[in-house]
């Protein structure tokens, strides 16, 4: 028996469902083909607050003693979940949240998927490669507007770190509260500062709102480039309709990566996984929530129960797990798996985690952009 702590009801609960989806994928396609000759059972829980995460947890330990739990697609739900899992000495293996303080200085967290940290970097790496260049710009200002919350300032965190490094001037950093702001008020405030780009780390609500507010004021962007929980999802672009056509997003990859940056495992890999996953999910394909959900899981049932034996035990895993060593491009999404050693200040991250740009290109169409190797179209020009 395994734990599992999604968030199926409340607002996050579209993208919670998917990474779930994802991980019974993996288990499907484990099963049937005998990995490690287990018959694996999920004990699945619904999390929407970061106390009823941590409540979780010590259910799933107590009462049906799980040596490992996976969760939890939200990186506030993380931070409470992971934090209670290592101190039961319980492995708790991340697929979706990205907060950077997850797996800090903790033995027992895993993670499988880039850092709020890394994909903020990436925001501001095609920023400095692509639309900088495109632009024409000598001195380009821009603005980062992030939520006031562990994953806000993990992402801008990063966002800002990479920016003074790469020289690129970071007019204003404004923080709001998710559940109280004036929408209107920060893109009148984007416009005062004359920002040439926006980086935005923001959830899907609020983030709809904030690109509703700057299209309302006419504010003047040579380009945007939000963040997972917002931009990079279908009900972004399902809401907004035209008005999001141009916006890029940083995120994880889909199942639409190029095959280029695929090997031949990863591609027999990803159409297993689209098979089982389409089975499941009435023919559905996998968005981001899900192929996180199945890199993460796969790498656990693949790559660490299917080459143990005897009793699985936390300490069993926490071992096996040091010991993963998946190559890029063998992973569904174009990555691979490695943990950064015991000890390490990588200790439980994936360095070998994917992350990509996409835009949305058309209503409701989304491409992979950037890097070269994922790409499938070429940036369109959004100012």
């Amino acid at each position: 028996m395994l734990g599992a702590i999604y968030p199926l009801s409340g607002p996050q609960a579209p993208g919670g469902k998917q990474e779930l989806a994802g991980v019974e994928a993996a288990l499907q396609v484990a099963q049937s083909e005998g990995v490690g000759h287990r018959r694996i059972e999920l004990r699945v829980v619904d999390a929407i607050t970061p106390e009823a995460a941590a409540a979780a947890v010590d259910r799933l330990v107590s009462q049906d003693h799980v040596p490992v739990i996976f969760g939890t697609y939200g990186s506030t739900l993380s931070a409470a979940a992971s934090a209670r899992a290592e101190q039961l000495k319980t492995v708790y293996w991340e697929t979706g949240a990205v907060a950077d303080p997850i797996t800090a200085s903790r033995q027992y967290v895993f993670r499988t998927v880039a850092t709020g940290g890394s994909l903020g970097r990436m925001a501001v790496t095609f920023t400095h490669d692509v639309l900088i260049p495109q632009s024409g710009l000598g001195a380009p200002r821009v603005d980062i507007v992030q939520v006031s919350d562990i994953y806000g300032q993990s992402v801008g965190g990063g966002e800002a770190a990479l920016a003074r490094q790469l020289g690129i001037e970071v007019v204003n950093t404004i923080s709001y509260n998710p559940n109280a702001f004036n929408a209107d008020g920060i893109a009148r405030q984007i416009a005062a500062d004359r920002a040439d780009f926006l980086w935005d780390v923001s959830y899907l609500d609020d983030g709809v709102a904030l690109w509703q507010a700057i299209k309302r004021n006419h504010v003047e962007l040579r380009a945007a480039v939000g963040t997972s929980s917002a931009f990079c999802m279908p009900d972004f672009a399902l809401r907004l309709g035209a008005d999001a056509l141009g916006v890029y997003a940083a995120d994880k990859p889909d199942d639409t990566i190029s095959n280029a940056a695929l090997s031949a495992t990863g591609r027999d890999l990803l159409a297993r996984a689209r098979a089982a996953y389409a089975q499941r999910n009435h023919g559905e394909v996998m968005e981001i929530p899900a192929v996180a959900g199945f890199v993460g899981a796969w790498a656990l049932f693949h790559d660490v129960l299917g080459k143990m034996s005897g009793e699985v035990t936390p300490d069993g895993i926490r071992a096996m797990a040091l010991q993963v060593d998946v190559p890029v491009g063998d992973s569904i999404n174009g990555g691979g798996v490695r943990f950064g050693a015991a000890g390490s200040v990588d200790e439980g991250q994936n360095t070998r985690a994917a992350a990509v740009v996409g835009q949305w290109q058309a209503v409701g169409v989304m491409r992979i952009v950037y890097p070269a190797a994922y790409a499938t179209a070429r940036p369109l020009s959004s100012g």
